[in-house]
């Protein structure tokens, strides 16, 4: 099993956003997309998704803290690294630093799709904008698609890496937790 940092995906370009919940603790088994802390700007709040499944091993920021794109959450041990490298569930290992990415057969591109994560308990959220398109190349924590609530905007990111093959969503469309957003070729380097 590895060690996985989890970090602050692209927030919108915000700096020294103000953590105003963790909702996790060192221990706690959490599973791809689950919450990891609550983030709070001058204009919105973002829960921060995690990128990967295992055990939370060391949380490295509390409530108050201030943190930036880039900023370690949490350090995770990966779960199953090897056992999950037969089902399906391989794709969530693109989440692991490249050197650990072999572990994923890179011949074989999986079909991954992407979908709405926790979005705060918010259902029909407004789709303001569609960042991608089929046959783009997209990188994790990439800006999918942008949604507009009554209160915020929030801009979700992807949790696979690869080229885009399908896109499930357009401008105008209204999501709520679990749709799918994209189909993704998942690149195995």
């Amino acid at each position: 099993m590895s060690i996985v940092e989890i970090k602050v995906p692209d927030i919108g370009g915000h700096e020294n956003v103000d953590i105003i919940a963790v909702e996790v603790k060192a221990g706690d088994t959490i599973a791809l997309d689950d919450t990891l802390i609550t983030l709070e700007t001058d204009k919105a709040t973002m829960d921060v998704p995690a990128d990967a499944a295992g055990v939370v091993k060391e949380v490295k920021v509390k409530v108050g803290d201030k943190v930036s794109e880039g900023d370690v959450i949490v350090l995770v041990e990966a779960a199953g690294a090897g056992a999950a490298a037969a089902p399906a569930a391989a794709p969530k290992a693109e989440a692991a630093p490249a050197p650990a990415a072999p572990a994923v057969a890179p011949a074989a591109a999986a079909n991954v799709q992407v979908a709405v994560p926790d979005i705060g308990g918010h259902t029909d959220v407004d789709v303001i904008a569609v960042e991608v398109k089929v046959g783009d190349t997209v990188a994790v924590d990439d800006t999918l698609i942008t949604l507009e609530t009554d209160k915020a905007t929030m801009d979700v990111p992807s949790t696979a890496a690869g080229t885009v093959t399908a896109v499930h969503i357009k401008v105008g469309d209204k999501v709520s937790e679990g749709n799918i957003i994209i189909d993704v070729a998942a690149s195995g380097a």
